[in-house]
């Protein structure tokens, strides 16, 4: 089956829905698994930076058969972290979601963290991968580097270009770019096919609106404390490549640092993409992980 096939599949598997919320509409996909002994656990996959939940459905082919599952790009109803988490949280409880793992990937995993740290009540634990820590535990080479990455003036740079870059240039850059970063040839074809099914999502708004979310993370930094994760003693899994350099070892330890207990894999390939290069190993240790707490 090809990769578009396996989209359409999962199109038709989980439609998109909208639902009213409190302060805006948020649209998702919400595929609720009433056959599975394990379907009564929840994986909520929170994107990246790109903000397309689609983006990692080349997962979910092997997860629905066995878990319930939501995804959803980020609405623009809710232009911060805040409001989104809240909103996220409204949504689950509308829907009956129970037995939650947010699953965040870099970006998604900090709004997993944000998340958590708001509705520890209806969150089990949280599956991370690529990402890094917004706690108060953070040296000067982490902080150089969450500096280099998310400040005001950057922010206000990208917003000026993502708001008028046509929108027919920013596919075959990305292209251009997974050729670049990634060594192993088919997984940065496998990379540009993903994208190239999903370009109809973005628009220069959303691009827009992404920014805004990641510059509203400045709000955040130096905020978070072991004590505010201790609900989630043992539900975390933190998945690390060695290959990945958006986040200094410094980050990542801070990570580790902040959660209680924590399991993780060191070793992951595939870089800053790895959840989806590595997909065989990603997706044993997390069943593994799911398993051993959800007998």
């Amino acid at each position: 089956m090809t990769l578009k096939e396996k989209y359409t599949q999962f199109d038709k598997t989980a439609p998109l829905r909208t639902a009213r919320l409190t302060h805006g509409s948020f649209t998702y996909r919400y595929y609720k698994n009433n056959q599975s002994p394990s379907g009564n656990i929840t994986l909520v996959f929170l994107a990246g930076g790109t903000g397309l939940g689609d983006s990692l459905f080349y997962l979910y082919d092997s997860l629905l058969p066995k878990y319930s599952l939501i995804t959803f790009n980020y609405p623009m109803d809710f232009p911060t972290n805040v409001s989104l988490c809240d909103a996220m949280a409204e949504l689950f409880e509308q829907i009956g979601a129970r037995n939650i793992y947010l699953i965040g990937q870099s970006y998604g995993g900090l709004l997993a963290q944000i998340t958590a740290k708001r509705h520890p009540e209806i969150i089990k634990g949280m599956i991370l991968s690529g990402t890094c820590s917004l706690s108060n535990d953070i040296d000067y080479e982490g902080m150089q580097n969450i500096v280099t990455m998310i400040n005001p003036d950057k922010i206000k740079k990208n917003i000026r270009m993502d708001k008028y870059l046509p929108m027919f240039l920013l596919f075959p850059l990305f292209k251009l770019m997974c050729r670049r970063t990634i060594a192993e040839k088919q997984s940065a074809e496998i990379a540009g096919a993903v994208f190239d099914i999903l370009k109809k999502d973005f628009s220069n708004d959303y691009l827009v609106h992404m920014d805004t979310l990641l510059g509203d993370l400045t709000t955040e930094f130096g905020t978070h404390k072991p004590e505010d994760f201790e609900p989630f003693r043992k539900e975390v899994l933190l998945f690390f490549s060695q290959e990945d350099h958006i986040f200094c070892d410094s980050l990542k330890d801070a990570l580790i640092r902040l959660m209680p207990e924590p399991a993780v894999i060191p070793g992951l390939k595939g870089g800053h993409l790895a959840m989806l290069l590595s997909r065989e190993t990603y997706l044993s240790a997390l069943e593994k992980f799911l398993t051993e707490r959800n007998p």
